[in-house]
């Protein structure tokens, strides 16, 4: 009798209340403590609650006994229902984001090709937006996703050489949940910054598995970085980068978590394991294009089921854990897709600011909080953190955010906000109003009636309004870019810590060294024939004192005997290359299609005396003397590690 009484009035708080948490639903709460305290099943056996909760129905066990429990339960149990209401769990959020996968890559945006089951079960269980815009390649739009704000005023202008870099003032998305109790991980490419204070576990993010350029040269055991240390991957990349966000998962799966999954594909080199790629080797695209464009789509569609398959791994991990009803997950493509392939008739690729360069497929799925939905309002990456923010109920950050919440549209809201969202790549600018877009060459189309932007359509009143609108843009935006990079590179002086000085952020002196590719990221020096020559990189030094240094090289046989210097202004440490480490180059074997980018090889840690740096602005220099103008060392990174005692 008593138990009826309870559970019914357990009810009425419950729909008082109006709790919406699985893991602390009064109903369900109620009956398992009746349980308990009636057949004396053990806490840990029958549900998981807060400590607060569990140490208080402990406590007053032991102090009333059971039996003044049940004549008092209508007390202890408001008491205790109370308590895991207010602390009801927060809100997970996996967020994962694809390199060059374009809004037509996907089987529910309409690709004939393609099967992405898992990607298209969020969509058609979750929110899929129609009308979402990204930036046109990589670094921009994964700075504005991080800042809520255009990437120029964030300080993100190039994919290399320092350009990627997001200022230090802004404070990014990982940073908010972090300050906010969240468990913080990102795994895979950051392409934000190497760098202390510009690396991600300075940035937010507790845990850092992956890389910081801009693309890895081989997906098969890659060369990767581990909070700071150098690690080599055992296996194929997205599986490896999945496999460890989903055991960052497990490991907290009973606190909250912010995941970022920025994975590595389809971005090239066009590498995949057999097990994809034989589903796509021999299909006919019935598309007019080369073979070889032809062998790289059907590459792309390999790595991308892949994508999907993965996909899967982190669906059935939230399921195994019970928690995908209280854990966001969010999907998106980083800009439109790197070939010409099928996508839904728009015009442009990655690197365009038409509307197939810069439209992507967003997808956010929650169960039983996110219902079904197609939303066409107009929205973009900068909107992401303010809507994640909101989601997650982080009231403590400073709002000055370019971006939107798009939480009411999930919450079933139709009506349009007119606004006009704007992309920039290399001083081509576009704007993409709800129905239209001007174009970078101020011309006007009807995106909804003209998706190939084929037909230019005169609407005077119109254009001249969005001209004026881009203008403005342009002359408040893309103001803040400096002409001049003037940011240094930042050298810690954290002696936990090291600092990288790659050959991709190397400026080069003389025209006796080369990258070895004009996209500096994953390049090395090579070719280096004459001592005239050499690489050179404007350092900030954060503190005066002697540092560990250290260069990865390789050495042929004919410029054994040659000295590796470095500068530091003026003053310099030097050694001489004794031993020959010359291997062969690598990466092809696993290509499906001849690259454009550099192949790697193996370098060969060299050590050299300690050198002391003065705090402040400085200028190291790496340079090399050999008996004669003879090349044979190929260069890739310089480390500075502090041997200062914090």
């Amino acid at each position: 009798f008593m138990l009826i009484i309870f559970i019914g009035l357990s009810l009425l708080i419950s729909l008082y209340f109006g709790c919406i948490c699985d893991e602390c639903s009064y109903p369900k709460l109620s009956i398992k403590i009746v349980l308990y305290i009636r057949f004396q099943i053990k806490l840990n056996s029958v549900f998981k609650l807060d400590t607060s909760t569990l140490l208080y129905i402990k406590v007053m066990i032991k102090a009333l006994g059971i039996k003044k429990i049940l004549k008092y339960f209508y007390l202890v149990f408001f008491t205790i229902l109370l308590s895991s209401c207010i602390a009801e769990k927060k809100l997970n959020v996996i967020f994962i984001l694809t390199d060059d996968q374009g809004w037509g890559d996907l089987g529910v945006t309409g690709n004939p090709y393609l099967k992405t089951p898992n990607i298209d079960q969020l969509a058609n269980k979750g929110a899929l937006f129609t009308s979402f815009y990204v930036g046109p390649v990589c670094s921009p739009t994964r700075a504005e996703i991080l800042t809520g704000r255009y990437h120029p005023k964030s300080g993100v202008y190039s994919t290399s050489q320092g350009g990627e870099r997001i200022d230090l003032d802004e404070t990014l998305l990982p940073e908010y949940f972090q300050e906010n109790g969240y468990a913080t991980g990102a795994f895979g490419k950051w392409h934000n910054g190497q760098q202390h204070p510009y690396h991600p576990n300075a940035r937010g993010f507790d845990e850092f598995y992956g890389y910081c350029s801009g693309h890895l040269g081989s997906y098969f055991d890659a060369d990767l970085e581990h909070n700071g240390t150098f690690v080599r991957s055992k296996g194929y990349l997205t599986d490896v980068l999945t496999n460890k966000a989903l055991t960052f998962i497990e490991e907290n799966q009973n606190n909250p978590f912010f995941v970022f999954l920025p994975l590595n594909t389809p971005h090239s080199p066009m590498q995949v394991p057999d097990k994809w790629w034989n589903k796509f080797k021999d299909i006919d695209l019935n598309e007019s294009m080369s073979e070889v464009e032809k062998n790289h789509t059907r590459a792309a569609y390999a790595m991308i089921e892949n994508i999907d398959w993965n996909v899967g791994k982190i669906i059935e991990k939230l399921e195994a854990l019970n928690i995908s009803k209280n854990t966001l997950v969010v999907f998106l493509g980083d800009n439109g897709p790197n070939g010409n392939r099928w996508n839904d008739s728009l015009k442009g690729i990655k690197g365009s600011t038409d509307e197939g360069g810069v439209k992507s497929s967003l997808i956010m799925y929650l169960p039983g909080k996110i219902k079904k939905a197609e939303i066409s309002q107009l929205s973009g990456s900068i909107d992401l953190a303010p809507t994640l923010i909101d989601l997650a109920n982080i009231e403590s950050f400073e709002h000055n955010m370019d971006g939107i919440s798009l939480s009411s549209f999930l919450k079933g809201n139709k009506s349009q906000n007119n606004r006009a969202l704007f992309q920039h790549w290399f001083g081509n600018v576009s704007v993409r109003i709800p129905t239209f877009r001007l174009d970078k060459d101020n011309i006007l189309y009807n995106i909804d009636l003209d998706p190939k932007q084929l037909k230019p359509i005169e609407n005077k009143r119109l254009k001249d309004s969005l001209i004026n609108l881009k203008q403005e843009w342009i002359d408040e935006v893309l103001s803040q870019t400096p002409k001049i990079d003037k940011r240094p590179i930042p050298i810690t002086g954290n002696n936990k810590l090291i600092s990288v000085l790659p050959a991709r952020d190397a400026r080069l002196h003389g025209d006796k060294i080369k990258r070895s590719n004009r996209w500096p990221n994953d390049s090395f020096l090579f070719e280096w024939d004459s001592n005239d020559s050499y690489a050179y990189w404007p350092v900030e030094v954060e503190k005066s004192g002697y540092y560990e240094v250290s260069v990865y090289c390789t050495t042929s046989n004919e410029a054994k005997g040659t000295k590796i210097l470095v500068y530091a202004d003026d003053d310099f440490v030097s050694t001489e290359i004794v031993d020959v480490f010359d291997p062969s180059l690598r990466g092809f074997e696993h290509d499906r299609v001849i690259r454009n980018e550099s192949y790697v090889k193996d370098f060969k840690k060299v050590d050299l005396p300690n050198i002391y740096l003065e705090k402040g602005s400085i200028e190291i220099k790496l340079k090399k003397q050999s008996r004669g103008d003879v090349h044979g060392i190929d260069f890739k990174m310089l480390v500075l590690s502090s041997l200062i005692d914090l």
